[in-house]
C-alpha cells in the first residue's frame, strides 16, 4: 500500500463522522438517480410488450369508415384481403366482428361488447390476446371476469346472447373467464368473446366482417427499442404505403404506433428533465463535498507543512486531497448503484404485477448510463476537491507551521465594497436573463424535441441558480456588517473578533453559508415547481371534466339516459347537454354558421343546448368570463327571454372577437340540416373564454372555426327538429351527494352503462390523486434537503470546531484584549456563538435576498 493511499485512509477513519456524511450525500444522489436511469431504461426496452397492454397486440387494423368504435360498418373482407394478402410487410390478416350485444344470464339481463375472432389464425399470426386462453369451440364463449361476476356465472354456467337491432337470441356455454384481454380498449370492461361462426349468428352478419387485424412480417425491423422515433417513422411508412393500396375505401389505423409515439412524447420530456435534476442534485452534493474538504484542509495545514519538511512533494499534498474526495465519492457511488439498482428492480416488479405477467419488464441499466452515472460521480469527486487540493499546496511551508496558520487579516484583501458591485450586478444579469429565456420554455415542451426541452431547461435552471448565487455571495459581507453592527451592543468587544474570524475565513464561511443556501433553496424550487404543478393539474382536470362527474353519450338514441343517471345512489343533480354530428354516417352534413345581424362576417360553431340544472352542477368557479357572469349561464339555462327580446345565447371569446360583438348585441344562427335550413337571432347575454367541460370554448381568434356557443334547450330542440336521432350527441353533468362519493357514483356507472355510455373519470378523484402524489414529491425534495443541509452542518460544525481552536489560539498567545481566565472563557464562548448567530444570520438574509421562492 502507497503511503498517500495509507495517509488518506488515515484521515478519513480519524474523521468518522464527516466521512459518514460525505458517503451518505453521495449515496442518497446516486440511490436516485441510479433508480430512475434504470427504471427509464427498463421501460424503454421492453416498451413493445408495455404498449400491448393499452393498443393490444396487433400490428394494424383495416376497417371501413362510418360506425362508431364499438359498432363499426361491416364491409366486404375479400377485396380487402385480397390485397393484403400479397403485401410483403405483412403476415396475415384475421377477421374480426364487433357489435353491442344484450346478454342474459339467471335473472340479470346486461349490454356488453360481443367480439367474434378466429382464435387458430390469430394464435398462428401471433396476436391473441386473452388470458387464461379460454376454449372457444361451437356454442362456447368466454366472459369477462366483470361481466361474469354481474351475471353470477362460472365455467360452465349457460347464457342468451341477443342483438338489440334483431329479435334472435343463441344460447352459449360459458367456456372460461376472461382476466386479461389485448384486443379492446382497456376502459371496456364488459365483453363477451365467441367465435366467428356464433358472432355472425348474433349480429346477423352472414358474411361481412367489421375489421380486419393484421400482423407484420418482421416485427423486431420496425420496433427498435433503441431509437422509438425511427421505429414509429417505419411503421408509418408501412402503414401508408398499405393505406395506399387499398385505396380511399378503408381506413388504416396503426394502434402500436399511436402507443409509442404517446410513449416516446411522455418519455422524451421526463429523460430531458430528468437531466437537469440530475446535474443540480450532483452539484449540491459536489458542493457538500466541497465544504467537507475544505474544512479538512484547513484542519491540516500544519501535518502537511511537516509532510514537506520531511521529503513531500506538493504533488503528494494533491494526490492526498483528491484521493480523500475520490475514496468518499467511490464509496458513495458504490453504494448507491447497487441500491439504486435494487430500487429499479422492485419498480419493474410492481409493473410485471400490474400486467398479470402478460408484459414482463426485464431490468435494465445500459451501459451508456452506467458510465454517465459513474462520470457524474467522478466529476463531482475531482470536481469539489480541486479548489481546496490546489490551496493546500500553494501554502508555503512556513506559513503552514505558524500557529495562526496565515489567518491574518490581510489589507490588500477585496472588501464588501468591491465585491458588491461585481457580483451583485453580474448575478442580477443572469438572473434577468434567465427571464426571457424562461419564455422560450412553453413552445420548447410543446416541441416534443427532448435535445430542445433539455437544452432551455438546463440554460433556465443554470442562469437562475448561478445568477442568484453570484447575487447570494455579493450580498453576504453587506448582511454580515449590518448583523455584527445589530449585535455589537449586546457582545461588544466580543462580536469584533467574532468578525475578525468570519473574515479571515472568508472563504470557508461562504461556503458553508452558500450550501445552506443552495440546498433550502433547491428543496423550496422543487416543492414550488410541485405545488405549481399540482395547482395546474386540479385546474387542468376541474376545467377538463367540468362537473363530479362528466359522461359522454356518442349515439342519443336511449331517451331513458337521463332518468338511469337520476335514479343512481348518491347523484344529487343531473345536466344535459346535447350538440350535433359535424356529418352522419352517409356523409350528410349538419352545419351551423353563427353570424352578426348584417351577415358581414360568418362563421362555422358547434352550439350546445342547455337545461336549467347546467349552473348547479358545472364547477362555475372555473368559469373564466369576459363580459357578464353567472347570471348569464342560468339566464341561459332557463331560457329567461322576455316579450319583445330574443332569446339568449353566451359565446366564447374566440366567437365573439371574431364577430366584434359584446354583451347586449345579437347574432344570428343558420342550421343547415341537410337539404333543409333554420335560423333565428339569439341575445348575447354572456362572453367567455374558458367554460369547464366544453372542451369547444376558446379565447384566442385563432381558434375561433369551430368553437363552442352556449344556447337554451328548448331553442335546441325548436331548430333541429328535422335531423335524424343518430346525429344527436349528448354530454351528462353529474353533481353527487356526500355519501357514496363522487368515486363510487363513477364506478357504478361505469359497471351499470359501460356500453352504453361512455363514462369519464371523476375530476376530484383525479385532483385528490395530484395531490397526495404532490406531497409525495414535495415530502421527497425535504428529505433530499435535509440530506444536504446535514452535511452543511456537518460542514459548519467542523468549521465552528476549527474556529474554536483559533480563537482558544488567540486568547493563549495573549492577542485578545480580554485577557486570560474566566472572564475569558465566558467571552471566548460568547465570541462563538456571535460568529455562529452572524453566520447563520446571513445565510438567511441571502436567501431572503437570493434564494429561489416561488
Amino acid at each position: 500500500m502507497s503511503p498517500v493511499f495509507a495517509y488518506t485512509l488515515r484521515n478519513l477513519a480519524r474523521r468518522r463522522t464527516r466521512t459518514v456524511v460525505g458517503v451518505l450525500g453521495i449515496f442518497f444522489t446516486l440511490t436516485l438517480l441510479t433508480a430512475i436511469q434504470a427504471g427509464l431504461d427498463s421501460i424503454s426496452l421492453s416498451y413493445v410488450d408495455l404498449v400491448s397492454l393499452q393498443a393490444g397486440k396487433a400490428d394494424l387494423l383495416v376497417r371501413v369508415p362510418g360506425g362508431s368504435p364499438l359498432a363499426p360498418t361491416p364491409f366486404d373482407p375479400a377485396e380487402a384481403m385480397g390485397k393484403l394478402g400479397s403485401d410483403p410487410v405483412l403476415s396475415g390478416v384475421s377477421p374480426r366482428l364487433l357489435g353491442i350485444v344484450r346478454v342474459a344470464g339467471g335473472t340479470k339481463q346486461l349490454y356488453a361488447v360481443l367480439v367474434g375472432v378466429d382464435g387458430a389464425k390469430e394464435r398462428a399470426l401471433g396476436m391473441w390476446g386473452v388470458w387464461p386462453d379460454p376454449p372457444l369451440g361451437a356454442r362456447e364463449c368466454a366472459l369477462s371476469g366483470s361481466l361474469a361476476q354481474k351475471l353470477g356465472l362460472s365455467t360452465g354456467g349457460r347464457l342468451t346472447l341477443s342483438s338489440p337491432a334483431l329479435y334472435n337470441e343463441s344460447d352459449f356455454r360459458v367456456g372460461g373467464v376472461v382476466e386479461k384481454q389485448f384486443l379492446l380498449p382497456q376502459q371496456i370492461r364488459d365483453f363477451v368473446l365467441v367465435d366467428l361462426a356464433g358472432a355472425r349468428e348474433v349480429l346477423g352478419e352472414p358474411t361481412q366482417v367489421h375489421l380486419l387485424a393484421g400482423a407484420l412480417r418482421d416485427p423486431r425491423a420496425c420496433y427498435d427499442a433503441r431509437d422509438l422515433h425511427a421505429s414509429v417513422l417505419r411503421l408509418k411508412n408501412a402503414g401508408e404505403a398499405i393505406a395506399a393500396s387499398l385505396g380511399m375505401d378503408y381506413e388504416v389505423r396503426l394502434p402500436k404506433a399511436e402507443a409509442i409515439a404517446a410513449f416516446q412524447n411522455f418519455t422524451s420530456p421526463a429523460r430531458a428533465f430528468f437531466g437537469v435534476f440530475a446535474i443540480l442534485t450532483l452539484t449540491v452534493a459536489g458542493l457538500l463535498i466541497y465544504s467537507l474538504i475544505s474544512v479538512a484542509v484547513e484542519e491540516r495545514v500544519r501535518e502537511y507543512a511537516i509532510l514537506r519538511t520531511i521529503g513531500g512533494r506538493r504533488s503528494d499534498i494533491l494526490k492526498i486531497v483528491l484521493g480523500e474526495s475520490c475514496l468518499l465519492c467511490g464509496m458513495g457511488m458504490a453504494l448507491g448503484l447497487l441500491f439504486g439498482l435494487g430500487m429499479a428492480r422492485l419498480l419493474v416488479m410492481l409493473i410485471t404485477a400490474a400486467a398479470h405477467g402478460e408484459a414482463v419488464v426485464e431490468l435494465e441499466l445500459t451501459a451508456q448510463s452506467v458510465w454517465l452515472l459513474l462520470a457524474g460521480g467522478l466529476a463531482v469527486a475531482l470536481g469539489s476537491a480541486l479548489v481546496p487540493a490546489l490551496q493546500a499546496t500553494r501554502r508555503t511551508i512556513v506559513d503552514g507551521l505558524d500557529p495562526l496558520r496565515g489567518g491574518q487579516v490581510r489589507p490588500d484583501r477585496p472588501g464588501p465594497a468591491s465585491v458588491f458591485p461585481f457580483f451583485v450586478l453580474t448575478g442580477g444579469a443572469l438572473s434577468l436573463l434567465s427571464g426571457v429565456v424562461f419564455f422560450v420554455l412553453p413552445p420548447a415542451v410543446l416541441s416534443g424535441n427532448p435535445s430542445l426541452i433539455g437544452t432551455v431547461v438546463l440554460s433556465l435552471l443554470v442562469l437562475l441558480m448561478f445568477g442568484l448565487t453570484l447575487v447570494t455571495v455579493g450580498f453576504l459581507p453587506w448582511v454580515e456588517r449590518m448583523l455584527v453592527a445589530l449585535l455589537g451592543w449586546a457582545f461588544h468587544p466580543v462580536a469584533v473578533l467574532a468578525a475578525r474570524n468570519l473574515q479571515r475565513h472568508r472563504r470557508r464561511h461562504t461556503t458553508t453559508a452558500l450550501l445552506f443556501t443552495l440546498s433550502v433553496a433547491l428543496v423550496i424550487f422543487v416543492a414550488s415547481l410541485v405545488a405549481l404543478a399540482s395547482g395546474t393539474a386540479l385546474g387542468l382536470v376541474e376545467h377538463s371534466y367540468g362537473a363530479d362527474v362528466r359522461i359522454s353519450v356518442p349515439r342519443l338514441e336511449a331517451e331513458d339516459a337521463r332518468a338511469d343517471l337520476e335514479n343512481l345512489p348518491g347523484v344529487a343533480a343531473v345536466s344535459e347537454v346535447r350538440f350535433l354530428r359535424p356529418r352522419s354516417e352517409r356523409g350528410t352534413a349538419y352545419d351551423v354558421v353563427i353570424s352578426d345581424l348584417v351577415g358581414m362576417k360568418h362563421l362555422w360553431v358547434i352550439p350546445c343546448g342547455v337545461d336549467s340544472r347546467l349552473s348547479e352542477c358545472l364547477y362555475t368557479n372555473r368559469i373564466v368570463w369576459s363580459e357578464g357572469g353567472g347570471a348569464a349561464l342560468a339566464e341561459v339555462g332557463a331560457n329567461a327571454s322576455t316579450a319583445g327580446h330574443s332569446p339568449p345565447i353566451v359565446l366564447s371569446q374566440a366567437v365573439a372577437s371574431y364577430l366584434e360583438v359584446q354583451t347586449g348585441d345579437e347574432v344570428q344562427l343558420m342550421f343547415q340540416l341537410g337539404a333543409e335550413r333554420s335560423q333565428a337571432r339569439f341575445r348575447v347575454v354572456g362572453i367567455a373564454s374558458a367554460l369547464p367541460g366544453f372542451q369547444t370554448f376558446r379565447a384566442r381568434v385563432a381558434h375561433a372555426v369551430g368553437a363552442g356557443v352556449v344556447i337554451p334547450a328548448a331553442e335546441f330542440e325548436r331548430l333541429t327538429r328535422l335531423a335524424p336521432r343518430g346525429v344527436f350527441q349528448a354530454m351528462f353533468f353529474l353533481k353527487t351527494s356526500g355519501n357514496p362519493g363522487a368515486r363510487q357514483v363513477a364506478r357504478e356507472i361505469r359497471e351499470r352503462f359501460d356500453v352504453r355510455y361512455q363514462g369519464d373519470r371523476y375530476g376530484r378523484v383525479e385532483s385528490g390523486l395530484n395531490g397526495a402524489i404532490s406531497l409525495d414529491w414535495q415530502g421527497f425534495g425535504q428529505g433530499l434537503g435535509m440530506i444536504f443541509g446535514v452535511g452543511a452542518l456537518n460542514g459548519s460544525v467542523n468549521g465552528s470546531v476549527r474556529g474554536c481552536r483559533e480563537a482558544c489560539q488567540d486568547l493563549g498567545a495573549g492577542d485578545h484584549p480580554l485577557g486570560a481566565g474566566s472572564a475569558a472563557r465566558l467571552d471566548c464562548r460568547l465570541e462563538l456563538a456571535g460568529g455562529a448567530l452572524v453566520l447563520d444570520g446571513a445565510r438567511r438574509h441571502a436567501e431572503d435576498a437570493g434564494g429561489f421562492g416561488d
